[in-house]
């Protein structure tokens, strides 16, 4: 995992954080650079992209990968990383990133690991290209994630023996957000980690009977999954503002209405292209694991 910290003069108090494109589905962008740190593997930070970087703080999508061109030159990029400048010009990246998102002061940027020795001037233009195939794989897997952990969230309504507060898009109790521990995001799936501890049987999850009926509850999944596929929908993305630290969401057409979820991802555009969606439970200790797999 890359975690660095690099110091460039970046003091100009109009550097702006990131312009992130992709949830508007840009795979390209002209874009200007704002700082190249050269070395075995260099960092280029621009101000616009159509790159999504694997997010520091959950780290369930992988950053896009790609290539970038400039005049007399290319190179490979990624997988891309969150990064942010603090007000005296370092440049911290991934885990090292020391402050909260929207920090006084800091900007938050897009981090493109480029293979080999590059050196770019600030300012100079280049051409930022995703890998397309790379990206729909993953959108495959982030959109087919999404609707198991729905599913998910209906399949578990029966095992809850209190009313609790926290609902998910479909006004289900949200089993996914109280016990998730884990989420990777993987071309054409997911895997996802829950945990029934102390806690949450507090809240009135019934966990002996939930493990107990771990296969049944597959099935109720993936059921619930094949229909909400053949009735088919919409998927669309929203963003409050174009900077890569503003907030995004997903949303869905499910059962006649508009699903929203908060999620920083990149998605599909519909229901039909995903296909195929099936999902796997095994036990684990103090929980179980979900494997989702789509089939286009």
């Amino acid at each position: 995992m890359l975690a660095a910290l690099f110091l460039f003069d970046l003091r100009e108090p109009s550097m702006p954080h990131t312009r992130a494109s992709f949830v508007l589905g840009h795979y390209q962008e002209q874009a200007s650079v704002t700082c190249c740190q050269s070395g075995d593997t260099s960092l280029l930070v621009t101000d616009l992209t159509p790159f999504h970087p694997q997010s520091h703080l959950w780290p369930d999508q992988p950053g896009d990968v790609g290539t970038v061109h400039w005049e007399g030159g290319d190179a490979t990029v990624g997988p891309c990383r969150m990064g942010a400048i603090s007000p005296d010009g370092e440049l911290f990246v991934d885990q090292a990133i020391p402050v909260k998102r929207g920090a006084e002061g800091w900007r938050f940027v897009v981090v493109h690991p480029l293979a080999g020795h590059c050196v770019l001037a600030v300012g100079s233009q280049v051409t930022l290209r995703v890998d397309a195939e790379a990206r729909h794989a993953l959108s495959l897997g982030h959109s087919g994630c999404h609707l198991a952990a729905l599913a998910l969230n209906r399949a578990l309504m029966p095992y809850w023996r209190k009313e609790v507060n926290e609902q998910d898009a479909l006004d289900q109790p949200d089993f996914d957000r109280l016990a998730i521990q884990t989420s990777r995001v993987e071309p054409m799936g997911s895997r996802e980690q829950y945990r029934i501890g102390k806690s949450l049987r507090k809240k009135g999850v019934n966990s002996e009977a939930l493990l107990a009926d771990l296969a049944q509850i597959e099935e109720m999944i993936n059921k619930q999954l094949a229909d909400w596929l053949a009735a088919g929908g919409e998927i669309r993305r929203s963003r409050a503002g174009e900077a890569i630290i503003d907030s995004r969401y997903w949303h869905c057409s499910l059962e006649g209405r508009e699903v929203t979820i908060p999620c920083g991802g990149t998605h599909v555009g519909s229901l039909a292209e995903l296909g195929l969606v099936q999902v796997q439970l095994a036990s684990c200790e103090e929980g179980f694991t979900l494997t989702t797999r789509v089939t286009p």
